[in-house]
């Protein structure tokens, strides 16, 4: 970073914080911090994760947690000082969100005065929001009072799922710095829905940290393992991942899967397992920090997630496990749903397979069960794949240039 250029003080706005399964935005942060960026977190509610990630010992940033409904009183003084600080900006800004009759943004209208006082004071120069959803509102309140710019990430289920006002998505781009997509699919569904402001999405994937998440010496001990590391909802396709393994035991292959990750999927997932008598094959693991992930990884041969487009129109945008996984040099075998083939190429270091569809599934991870040769070629491909593009140094070199305002 050149030392001439001041260094910026981004205040990431986020729903929650800590939270397990959004490892990237904690990787995020901390590439940042190691390029000499100061952070500070402005979090809308406290984790109830009963775990954390082992890195959290390394964030230098500090949080602010914004009161809650159990502590209104302390929301409404800071409100007061915003107020008296901001007043005009304030009062207009109060009377754009009455005027919308809407009463959930009206206590997003009370997080943002508070977002926009501390940001003040604390000298931030700029927000920064992941997904595009109530943090991306508070952000954009808050930069309306405050008139610290803002940007967000928009991700998968915030800008995809039914009930998603594209108005309301078209104004937050609109009235954003910058906005980032994590895949060019993304980039081209944000561009449509504001097309005259396509020059400011911007494309920069979730990084990974490639010296950490690296193929292990020597091979996995038998049986044969599958991977799945993915949140248990709709949009991951887990239960045809479960349909498919019952197709795998009727044909005598030999293997074990491993399902990693929590989620309101978890009794269906089990119901089906035990329906299908799967017990000795399908293993529910539940939530793993990321080195435990890591070990999984390093124990598997081959990772699969079939992920589809839920029936409220959710959908993945690029699953940042699937990188990490293919950085440890695992063969893929997933669905080509959204941005997806920009990371998994057909044959090269994975397979695709149409979605929803368990025999196809299954078909293709009997291939490279039964098939070394081809399972070594994907492996092989698979590191070098995601060397360049998916460089958390380079990701957050280009977050780095966008926060110091070169767009």
């Amino acid at each position: 970073m050149p030392g001439d250029r001041a260094t910026p003080l981004v205040g990431y706005v986020l729903r929650k914080f800590p939270v397990l399964s959004e490892t990237f935005v904690l990787q995020e942060i901390l590439a940042l911090e190691a390029r000499g960026i100061q952070v500070h977190v402005f979090s809308l509610a406290r984790s109830s994760d009963p775990r954390f990630h082992e890195d959290l010992a390394r964030l230098k940033a500090s949080v602010s947690y914004v009161p809650d409904v159990s502590d209104v009183p302390a929301l409404l003084k800071r409100n007061r000082y915003a107020y008296r600080r901001f007043r005009r900006r304030y009062v207009r800004t109060l009377a754009r969100v009455a005027a919308t009759g809407n009463t959930s943004l009206l206590w997003r209208f009370l997080q943002s005065g508070y977002v926009a006082l501390e940001a003040r004071r604390r000298g931030v120069t700029h927000l920064h929001a992941h997904f595009a959803t109530r943090a991306t509102t508070v952000a954009l309140l808050a930069s309306r009072i405050s008139r610290i710019p803002y940007s967000f990430t928009a991700h998968a289920y915030d800008i995809y799922r039914d009930g998603t006002s594209v108005k309301a998505l078209a104004e937050k781009i609109e009235r954003a710095r910058f906005v980032v997509a994590v895949s060019d699919f993304n980039k081209a569904y944000l561009e449509r829905v504001v097309p005259g402001a396509a020059g400011k999405v911007v494309r920069v994937y979730n990084g990974i940290d490639l010296e950490r998440f690296a193929p292990a010496n020597g091979r996995p001990p038998s049986p044969f393992t599958i991977l799945a590391v993915a949140r248990l909802v709709e949009k991951k396709g887990l239960p045809v991942l479960v349909d498919a393994c019952a197709r795998l035991r009727d044909r005598g292959v030999s293997f074990r899967c491993w399902i990693v990750g929590k989620g309101g999927l978890r009794p269906q997932l089990k119901e089906a397992i035990d329906r299908l008598e799967l017990q000795e094959h399908v293993h529910l693991l539940g939530a793993h920090t990321q080195l435990e992930v890591l070990e999984r990884y390093r124990a598997a041969d081959l990772y699969v997630l079939p992920c589809v487009v839920d029936s409220d129109g959710n959908r993945d945008g690029l699953p940042v496990s699937m990188v990490e996984a293919l950085a440890c040099g695992l063969p893929v075998v997933t669905t080509p749903v959204t941005g997806i083939p920009e990371a998994v190429r057909h044959e090269d270091n994975g397979l695709l397979v149409p979605e929803r569809d368990p025999e196809a599934l299954a078909d293709a991870i009997e291939s490279l069960v039964r098939n070394p040769r081809l399972r070594e070629r994907l492996r092989t491909n698979a590191r070098a794949s995601v060397e360049s593009r998916f460089d958390l140094r380079r990701t957050s070199e280009a977050l780095e240039r966008l926060f110091e305002g070169e767009h």
